[in-house]
């Protein structure tokens, strides 16, 4: 009996398996993982897979993500810098600055308001290249047509025809007036009345790019009348009450430039021109008003806050910089030309130190013209007579200051190309000028021209140019055509004298502290005191042009405490290194 119970029992477990085994499973039904892997069943997915985007797709979100991010960042900076607001550069434009040895006429507004039609410019430039190639045939077949071309437009062919590929326009003249139509708010209020010469300056820029012309806005900083007149709040004051008028500018105010208001103000009109295309920046008239020793008793500046004049203007420029990095712009500062010599802003005090300022900018540009110098400069009764000859002092006293910088400006100087006191300023000065320049290294230039009328053959090498090979060798000399012993007693002179500057100049960069006035007081918290010495000779090394062993004798005498001791040796030896260009001295007493 139990063995037939067990025989049902097991008819029931097999019918009960095989019914299990053919039930149709339900398409939500769970499968443990096991299962599936045991059987080889696929399970489908909860939800169909999204296609992967392709790069363009990718591309396209990530723009419009930075676009509504910028909208965003604009709604805050409109908010925050009221009308000072100027837009950044478009998320959807690509700028990088421009790397150019710059070669660059000078252009009024009024200049840069004329039409420009490409087939005078055309015509000018091609008269202007049969002058070059001395085809006169050809030149005067060509002269006709060139003449239709206006003022600017044969400023443009020039640039096409030369070796010009730049332009300086001004954008905020020497009255302070806004040339074109400006869209930001404080430059509206300020220029209400202001006649606008430059009517379509994107159209202006667009065309000179046709012609690869590198464009540098001029903005005329500090000496601003139209704004110092508007708003006298922020024009340099009189102790007394009022406003001070400068008597060497026509008896005009000047904006102070310790009020940051002004430095905004300044900067908007730099940003602004940036956003438009030009691809620098130039600071003119970045200092206070000359004469400083009849005004400074009876003037104030408010936001002062005891600090020195040269401290005002590096601190607008690297302001400046700051501002104008997001607009890929470069920057540069006008100075006057004896800056190249001057030194820490004596003796003129008028915020220009070369040193302070050429941290800041890209390049700095002398205002060397021959005809501002005095009897006496570069040894000369008549400067403005030696255009050649002043240019080259001045070149190499530039080329000394930045020798002492790490990471010093591009030299720019402005070249005089206009007569004074009965001397005529032809395409043979102009040249000199140039040359000059050239001579040393400097080989980037901006002409002066106050009608903005240029003879081409000004800008055409000469023989004597097309024969040389620049910069001019100068063998054991530097460009200051001193040799390594002259470096050693430029050196012991200004230790013995107290010019702390000539010891400054002629110590290697990486021996010293880049601040001066720190550097003067390691100089004089030392204990060592010159009393004699004597160079003896140098001997430049046989392997390396820019190295030299100087011998010397000194006398020194050496504080410790209370006590001191004199110190005397002949047949010392120091190493000479060329930096820069200009030998300094490894000096070890």
């Amino acid at each position: 009996m139990f063995k037939n119970v067990r025989h049902a029992i097991l008819l029931l477990i097999l019918a009960a398996a095989l019914t299990g085994c053919t039930t149709e499973v339900k398409a939500n039904s769970p499968v443990p993982e096991n299962e599936a892997s045991e059987t080889g069943t696929e399970v489908p997915a909860d939800t169909p897979s999204e296609p992967e985007m392709t790069q363009e797709e990718k591309a396209k979100l990530e723009l419009e993500k930075k676009i509504a991010d910028r909208e965003e960042l604009e709604k805050v900076r409109k908010e925050e810098l009221g009308k000072f607001y100027v837009p950044l550069v478009p998320v959807t434009e690509e700028r990088e600055k421009k790397n150019v040895q710059v070669k660059a006429l000078y252009a009024t507004g009024h200049t840069a308001g004329n039409e420009l039609n490409m087939e005078n410019i055309d015509a000018y430039s091609s008269y202007v290249k049969a002058l070059q190639s001395g085809d006169k045939q050809a030149a005067a077949a060509l002269k006709s047509s060139a003449e239709k071309a206006n003022k600017f437009e044969k400023i443009v062919g020039l640039a096409d025809a030369t070796e010009i590929n730049g332009l300086v326009i001004n954008v905020k003249d020497d009255n302070g007036f806004i040339t074109y139509p400006s869209s930001v708010g404080i430059v509206q209020e300020m220029n209400k009345n202001t006649p606008i010469p430059i009517k379509d300056v994107e159209k202006m820029l667009e065309v000179l790019k046709e012609y690869d012309i590198y464009t540098i806005g001029r903005i005329v900083a500090f000496k601003d009348k139209n704004f110092a007149v508007l708003s006298p709040e922020h024009s340099i004051q009189l102790k007394t009450g009022g406003t001070w008028l400068d008597p060497n500018s026509g008896n005009i105010p000047w904006i102070n430039p310790f009020d940051k208001y002004v430095w905004d103000y300044n900067v908007a009109i730099a940003k602004e021109a940036a956003l438009l295309g030009f691809d620098e920046i130039q600071f003119d008239y970045v200092r206070f008003p000359d004469g400083a020793k009849k005004y400074n008793p009876i003037t104030e500046f408010p936001g002062r806050d005891g600090r020195d004049k040269d401290e005002a203007i590096a601190g607008f420029l690297e302001y400046s910089k700051n501002e104008l990095e997001d607009y890929s712009v470069n920057i540069g500062a006008d100075v006057f030309g004896i800056t190249t010599r001057t030194w820490d802003d004596y003796p003129e005090d008028i915020g220009q130190t070369w040193i302070l300022m050429g941290e800041h900018v890209d390049n700095l540009a002398p205002m060397v013209y021959p005809s501002h110098y005095s009897t006496g400069w570069y040894n000369l009764e008549n400067p403005n007579a030696n255009p050649y000859l002043v240019v080259k002092g001045a070149m190499e006293e530039a080329i000394e200051k930045n020798s002492s910088m790490v990471n010093p400006p591009v030299i720019r100087p402005w070249i005089q190309d206009f007569d004074w006191q009965g001397i005529e300023y032809g395409p043979s000065k102009v040249r000199d000028q140039i040359i000059a320049a050239k001579e040393l290294g400097v080989t980037e230039f901006m002409i002066w021209n106050p009608s903005n009328v240029y003879d081409p053959y000004s800008f055409m090498e000469n023989e004597k140019e097309k024969n040389s090979v620049y910069p001019l060798d100068k063998g054991e000399l530097d460009y200051r055509e001193k040799t390594a012993g002259d470096a050693a007693d430029k050196y012991l002179s200004g230790m013995l004298n107290g010019r702390y500057s000539y010891m400054y100049l002629m110590t290697p960069v990486g021996d010293r502290v880049k601040d001066f006035d720190s550097y003067v007081a390691s100089v004089e918290s030392s204990g060592v005191k010159l009393l004699n010495y004597k160079i003896r000779s140098y001997e430049m090394d046989k392997d390396n042009k820019d190295l030299a062993i100087v011998t010397l004798y000194y006398k020194v005498e050496v504080k410790n405490g209370d006590s001191s001791e004199t110190v005397e040796k002949d047949n010392v030896q120091w190493t000479a290194v060329r930096e820069g260009n200009i030998w300094k001295i490894k000096a070890k007493f």
